[in-house]
This record gives C-alpha cells, sequence and structure tokens, in this order.
C-alpha cells in the first residue's frame, strides 16, 4: 500500500482498515509493522517517513514492473550445425555452447534452434540439403581446421531461403571464449536489425564491447574481470541508456566478491547501484531481477529474495538464475540445498567458471559439517 501510494501520505486508519480487514486491530499493530519494515530495510530507514498526525509515506521514486507482454514481431531464426572436422561428441559438445552462446546474447531478439531440432533432421548428408529441410532464416556452418597449437575454426553464414553464403571468416580458436564472442559479434553484424538483448543498443561498438565483456565475465578470473569492466564502462560511456550492460557490471562485482578480491560489503554495494540503473533503463529485465534477488538475500532479507527468485525461474535462461539460486541457498547455510541447485546449472551449463567456482566452495562446506559431525 506504502508502494503504490509512493509520494503521497496514507493513512493510519486506512492502512489498519486495508492492513487487518473485519478486524479490530489497535494502532501499536500498524507502528510494529512499521517498525519491521524499517528493520526489514536496514539502513535505508528513511524509504519510509512519519507524518504525524496523519500516517505514512513512502518518500522514494517507484518503478512499476508491467506484467502485461508487448506486442512482439516474429523473430528471425537460426541453426547452428554441427561443426565437421571432430568426432561426433566433441562436435556436439561445441554445437550446444555456441547455441547457449548465441541465445544468452540475444534472448528472444533471435530464435535459435535447439540441437534436438537439428538432430532430428540431421539424416541428411550435404550441408545444402540439411539447410533446406530445416527451414531456417539461416543457418550457421563450420568445420574446425588445424591441431596442436594452431586451431581454427571456418564459419559461413549461410541465407537460409536461397542457401547463399552471406559471409564466410576463419577465427582463432586456441582461446574458446574469445572465439565464442567473435561469433557472436558476426551474426550480430549480419542479421539485419539484431542486437544483443535489450532493445535501446544504438551503436555496433556497444554491442561487441558488451559481448566481448560477456565473455571475461564467463572466464571468471581475477583478470578477465578486470577486463570485463572495462568493457562495460566503454558500454555505459557510449550508450548511457543501453540497459545490459549494468547487469555485466553487478556481475564484476559479484564475481570479484566471490574470489575474494574485493570486500563483500562494497561489492553488495556496487552490484546493488548497478542493478538499480539497470531496472532503471528496463524495469522488466529478467537478469536485473536475478541479480536483484541475489542481493537482496545477501542484504539479509531472505524471505523477499525467495518472491524474486519464483519469478526468475520462470525464465528460459536457466543457468543463469540457477547460479545465483544457488548462491542464495549458500548465503542462508543451506549446504544441500544449495548442492542441488547448482548441480542443476552445471547441467544445463557444464562448462560455466563461475558455476563450478561456487560448487566448490559448497562442497568444502558439506565436507566440514560432515567432519564436524563425525569429530
Amino acid at each position: 500500500m506504502l508502494l503504490n501510494s509512493a509520494g503521497s501520505v496514507v493513512s493510519k486508519d486506512y492502512l489498519l482498515d486495508h492492513a487487518w480487514p473485519r478486524m479490530d486491530a489497535a494502532e501499536e499493530s500498524l507502528t510494529r509493522c512499521i517498525y519491521a519494515l524499517r528493520k526489514l530495510l536496514m539502513n535505508n530507514k528513511d524509504y519510509i517517513a512519519t507524518v504525524y498526525g496523519q500516517g505514512y509515506r513512502f518518500t522514494w521514486p517507484v518503478v512499476v514492473l508491467d506484467a502485461s507482454e508487448p506486442v512482439k514481431t516474429v523473430a528471425p531464426s537460426l541453426a547452428v550445425l554441427p561443426f565437421r572436422n571432430l568426432d561426433e561428441t566433441t562436435a556436439l559438445d561445441l554445437q550446444d555452447r555456441v547455441i547457449r552462446q548465441l541465445s544468452i546474447a540475444f534472448g528472444e531478439a533471435l530464435h535459435v534452434m535447439p540441437s534436438g531440432v537439428i538432430a532430428a533432421c540431421s539424416t541428411s548428408q550435404t550441408v545444402h540439403s540439411l539447410v533446406r529441410k530445416l527451414s531456417a532464416d539461416y543457418c550457421l556452418s563450420g568445420r574446425f581446421i588445424g591441431s596442436g597449437g594452431q586451431r581454427h575454426w571456418s564459419v559461413e553464414f549461410i541465407r537460409g531461403s536461397d542457401q547463399a553464403l552471406l559471409h564466410g571468416q576463419t577465427l582463432d580458436a586456441r582461446d574458446a571464449g574469445e572465439a565464442l564472442g567473435a561469433l557472436t559479434c558476426l551474426v550480430a553484424q549480419r542479421v539485419p536489425g539484431l542486437r544483443p538483448v535489450g532493445d535501446r543498443c544504438g551503436a555496433y561498438p556497444v554491442a561487441v564491447a558488451y559481448l566481448n565483456g560477456l565473455c571475461q565475465v564467463q572466464r571468471h578470473t581475477v583478470q578477465s574481470l578486470r577486463d570485463a569492466a572495462v568493457l562495460f564502462r566503454q558500454c555505459v560511456n557510449l550508450d548511457a541508456g543501453y540497459a545490459p550492460p549494468w547487469c555485466g557490471m553487478a556481475d564484476v562485482w559479484l564475481g570479484q566478491a566471490m574470489i575474494g578480491v574485493v570486500d563483500q560489503e562494497r561489492a553488495i554495494e556496487e552490484a546493488h547501484v548497478a542493478v538499480s540503473k539497470a531496472l532503471a533503463l528496463d524495469p522488466g529485465s529478467l537478469p536485473a531481477l536475478t541479480r536483484l534477488a541475489l542481493l537482496t538475500s545477501l542484504r539479509g532479507c531472505e524471505q523477499a529474495a525467495e518472491v524474486l527468485f519464483r519469478r526468475c525461474l520462470l525464465s528460459a535462461d536457466q543457468a543463469d538464475v540457477l547460479y545465483f539460486h544457488a548462491w542464495h541457498h549458500w548465503f542462508w547455510r543451506r549446504n544441500e540445498l544449495a548442492a542441488s541447485v547448482i548441480d542443476q546449472c552445471l547441467a544445463h551449463d557444464p562448462d560455466c567458471v563461475r558455476a563450478r567456482l561456487l560448487k566448490g566452495r559448497i562442497d568444502e562446506q558439506l565436507t566440514w559439517a560432515g567432519e564436524r559431525r563425525l569429530a
């Protein structure tokens, strides 16, 4: 009720009548609830102001999350074919990794066909017939070249309607993260009107910096997180109205806190600032809401965090949400539940470095607890 009337005074009588309908509640009940709310908001007691003799007022701006579904245009479709010149298992693993990367980078703006759909049509022996059978707007085909220290991907970007080659390129595959970043940029450049997640990125250099920042976060080392911070700041400087880099900045701070190179309290504060800016630009951003859920948990508001996580778990990018949900359980020392959730995350994305790092921390706690029980 306070949020709905943000900026306006809500009388005590109104709060008593609507919070405790058909009950004879004393004003002391309301006073205790306001006290509890202020305690829940920790140091931010100025959010709720007492207007003596009248009631209470929520003082800060409120962003309304619009749950209505906007009218959507049909997204272009893309099929990623298994890479050639590799054994079957390696080719399928690489195909899955490329599909995940493109799905995360572009969200609903690009319909990336699941590998299972492509496998069901793979009875065709040639790329030409497979492209025609899939009926995708675009296809990405590639093959592995070289051995040892000289490893490359030769990729072809094909238009589905007439199987015309739109672009061919050789990528250095010695660093898989950089190669995936370059591949994502290639797709962003070749599909008309396609932009990374969020629709406010108005310049190609911003998209490149953002996608490269994502790749650095995925590597999740001390240096790569520092490099990611530089790239996300570059995005913000080039386009202050683009929300995803602010989520990237939050990931940098949280990642540095997990590794132990920055103070956790400072990391939480900086990440919260970044997420707040992302939500101000895109109130319905599920990545921002997911990070807000974790930060809410780390600030001691367990039940409020659970409410946010329940909404976020309905999203398509399960690996991302499950990682932060596992961290939430780990923070509240529910180590067995955290272990189960992080295993689900790794089942979605086995190559997620930060998830493997968190799993190691959780397993350490479980081992320590087991040894303590035995002692």
